[in-house]
């Protein structure tokens, strides 16, 4: 079975349907996906809506990770309450195996590391970088920190779970500027602004290249000039640049 034969299965299950054309499917939900194959020119985007943008290695690579975000869009997840929940420190260890699994794009080296528990089980985790201290203009000196990751286990979803860790770890920390970027394959960012967040610029798409048998995907660096036939240039949409600046709730 192809990549794209086991794509559309597996969102067949979820309750997807062919739209437009046969990458280009839709939810009853709203939810729309568009797949783009490795070797292929990336799709022209509808001016009426923001599908997900799943590419081929990616479903390829982080499968379980792709239906995770796409179970908890499309409603096939439980639900559970951040109420339920404590959020307790963990280690390097933890986070790594749990994101490699569970988040798209993988573990990244983090100074924080925040797991959200439900009866002893480790729910979701978020990653959190190093706590800065900037002194701007002639206000009082604030700290700021950058959250870097966050994903749920598969098959649950947490509702004001992310925005739970969020408060422990700004508490904890006396963190009052927290600053996210969020991919603009996956999301309109608007999902951020109930969590207090809000938009403050975006990032220029980032140039890749993809391997066209092994799938292995490579950052195109600046300058960077090494290239042939057995790979495939590549961009994405870049991301939102978000800020979180005080405590909603306050």
């Amino acid at each position: 079975m192809d990549a794209f034969e086991d794509f559309s299965c597996a969102l067949t299950k979820l309750g997807f349907i062919p739209n437009q054309h046969e990458f280009h499917f839709k939810h009853a939900a709203g939810t729309e996906i568009i797949f783009v194959p490795t070797i292929s020119e990336y799709p022209q985007r509808p001016q009426t809506s923001h599908p997900i943008i799943v590419h081929e290695d990616i479903w390829r690579s982080k499968k379980e990770a792709v239906l995770n975000r796409l179970m908890a869009l499309t409603g096939h997840s439980k639900r559970m309450h951040g109420r339920q929940c404590i959020v307790k420190r963990i280690d390097n260890l933890t986070a790594q195996q749990f994101l490699n699994h569970y988040h798209t794009g993988g573990f990244v080296n983090s100074y924080f590391k925040y797991g959200l528990f439900g009866a002893d089980e480790l729910l979701a985790v978020g990653l959190f970088s190093k706590v800065r201290t900037f002194h701007k203009d002639t206000d009082s000196p604030y700290r700021s920190a950058e959250l870097t990751r966050y994903a749920c286990k598969t098959g649950i979803r947490v509702t004001g779970g992310l925005d739970k860790l969020l408060n422990a770890f700004c508490n904890e920390n006396k963190v009052f500027h927290l600053m996210t970027y969020a991919d603009k394959e996956w999301t309109d960012g608007k999902s951020y602004f109930t969590l207090g967040f809000e938009k403050v610029g975006d990032t220029t798409p980032l140039l890749f290249r993809i391997h066209k048998i092994s799938g292995e995907r490579n950052v195109i660096h600046k300058n960077q000039s090494e290239f042939n036939e057995d790979w495939v240039l590549k961009s994405n949409l870049g991301n939102i640049k978000l800020v979180r600046t005080k405590n909603p709730r306050n």
